[in-house]
């Protein structure tokens, strides 16, 4: 067999072609990577919302690991387990933020960041207004058990009590009166 010119402008399309098609499969599985990066946080960030809505409702053992774990079944063990009874009644709970985030360098570890709004039912519900409301801060430390996502640790704290204006009120009417006293 003679090799031609034709046969050697042939071999050189394929190489070619190879190299071409060995390039495109690369980037394919480079953007299939960032695609699964970004799936993760989006099903990390619904996680993220489901975990803070069954928080509210006394429900998120199953979310937890480590420390945080052993903490609720410390409680659950001194207080035994919620009930409807001693559970305040939630009429609506809104989340008004909501920001999940891997930590750099880390693929296994995340925070999320929430504002949390609840309102509970007070002795009549045709009364809007008169409604007991707390604002809230969640961050929540992420971490993967086992391919699961799990907090292994929870940092609340109260923004804003919407009773706090009346105990302000009746602080300062105490004050004055007080002041008045004397």
């Amino acid at each position: 067999m003679r090799i031609t010119v034709t046969h050697l402008v042939l071999v050189a399309l394929l190489l070619i072609a190879g190299s071409f098609s060995f390039l495109l499969y690369t980037d394919l599985q480079e953007a299939k990577e960032k695609i699964e990066k970004y799936q993760d946080i989006e099903k990390l960030n619904q996680r993220s919302e489901d975990f803070i809505e069954a928080l509210v409702y006394g429900k998120h053992k199953k979310y937890l690991t480590g420390e945080q774990l052993a903490r609720y079944e410390a409680g659950l063990k001194e207080h035994g387990e919620p009930t409807e009874k001693n559970m305040a009644k939630i009429n609506e709970f809104k989340i008004h933020q909501l920001f999940t985030k891997k930590q750099k360098n880390k693929d296994n570890e995340a925070e999320s960041y929430a504002i949390v709004q609840i309102r509970y039912e007070t002795d009549d519900p045709n009364q809007y207004g008169d409604d007991y409301i707390h604002t809230l801060t969640v961050n929540s430390h992420w971490v993967k058990d086992a391919g699961e996502w799990k907090v292994d640790h929870i940092d609340m704290a109260l923004l804003e009590d919407s009773r706090d204006e009346m105990l302000r009120k009746q602080a300062e009417e105490a004050l004055r009166k007080a002041g008045q006293a004397n």
